[in-house]
């Protein structure tokens, strides 16, 4: 049997854009909160997925390449790539490859982790990171820290938690540069000053966001759920996420417009709809501006791009 063609069994805690009943990106940040990690073998993908966490690969005896918004990533052997898996992404070829470290990091946790803040600024802002260096971590410290991190002990479980950060913020320091740029993200260095207050409250409103996609939602509703007043509320939002919150919201739904796209036969206005755009005027323009093209030629472009053409 032909290993890249094995399929993985469905994950209740990922969406794929084959699903009958489709959720948002932002849908699937408050669903998920746990730390996963896998060590296996990459396997192809059929149709491009999105989850809630940041995911790290490290492809520890071979290439593997990705298709992310359409784009195509290659991850070398023994490097570190990391990106916000609420990125529509699909792993086409697997190549020689047949141990892969798969990280899903909690949200709320990899901002709480003292790293380059501009590393975070391009990860919330859709760009793939990669190390400048290969070989910082062992497939034995990861099969490690997945028995560690399922271990009854809490003090166990903390342990693996705090290594694994450590071991990014070594990736932070020992430089890393983007791989994939998303072409709407303008980005800007800051400062680290970003509080645990403010990571907690951040991580409140994203859930409200994410359990209310949806709805037209207002910075007002977003800061009353938190108890916080608005003003307050959209600053502390924008400086730990580096995106305003109307900006966040927006790369959300065109995120799960890309996905149904690429792979659902489902009508523009139908997906616009589900993604919750309210105006189709509005759909298109928002669209062209992030993409650079209608969703007619997005959707054109990925079915040539898996055809293989």
């Amino acid at each position: 049997m032909d290993i890249s063609q094995t399929r993985l069994p469905p994950d209740p805690h990922m969406c794929s854009s084959t699903d009958s009943k489709t959720r948002s990106p932002m849908s699937l940040y408050s669903e998920y909160q746990r730390m996963d990690i896998e060590l296996r073998s990459p396997h192809f993908m059929e149709s491009c997925h999105w989850h809630g966490q940041v995911e790290v690969n490290v492809p520890f005896d071979g290439d593997v390449e990705y298709l992310i918004n359409n784009e195509v990533v290659q991850i070398k052997q023994g490097h570190i790539t990391l990106f916000w898996a609420c990125t529509p992404h699909q792993l086409t070829r697997p190549g020689e490859c047949q141990n892969m470290a798969i990280f899903n990091l909690p949200m709320h946790l990899f901002l709480s982790w003292p790293l380059d803040r501009q590393l975070i600024n391009h990860v919330t802002h859709g760009m793939v990171i990669k190390s400048l260096a290969a070989q910082q971590l062992s497939p034995f410290e990861v099969q490690r820290w997945q028995q560690e991190i399922n271990s009854p002990n809490e003090q166990i479980r903390q342990l693996a938690i705090d290594e694994i950060g450590l071991m990014l913020k070594r990736f932070s320091l020992s430089g890393w540069q983007p791989i994939l740029v998303n072409k709407t993200a303008r980005t800007r260095s800051v400062g680290n000053n970003v509080s645990r207050h403010a990571q907690f409250y951040v991580s409140q409103m994203l859930e409200f966001i994410g359990a209310n996609f949806d709805q037209a939602l207002t910075i007002e509703q977003v800061a009353e759920h938190v108890k916080l007043n608005p003003n307050y509320a959209m600053g502390i939002f924008q400086r730990v996420m580096q995106l305003t919150m109307k900006q966040y919201i927006t790369a959300m739904r065109v995120n799960h417009v890309r996905a149904l796209l690429s792979d659902t036969d489902k009508s523009i206005l139908d997906i616009a709809l589900t993604a919750g755009f309210h105006s189709s005027s509005s759909f298109y323009s928002t669209f062209n501006k992030y993409v650079g093209m209608s969703p007619q030629n997005y959707r054109k472009l990925r079915q040539l791009r898996g055809s293989g053409n």
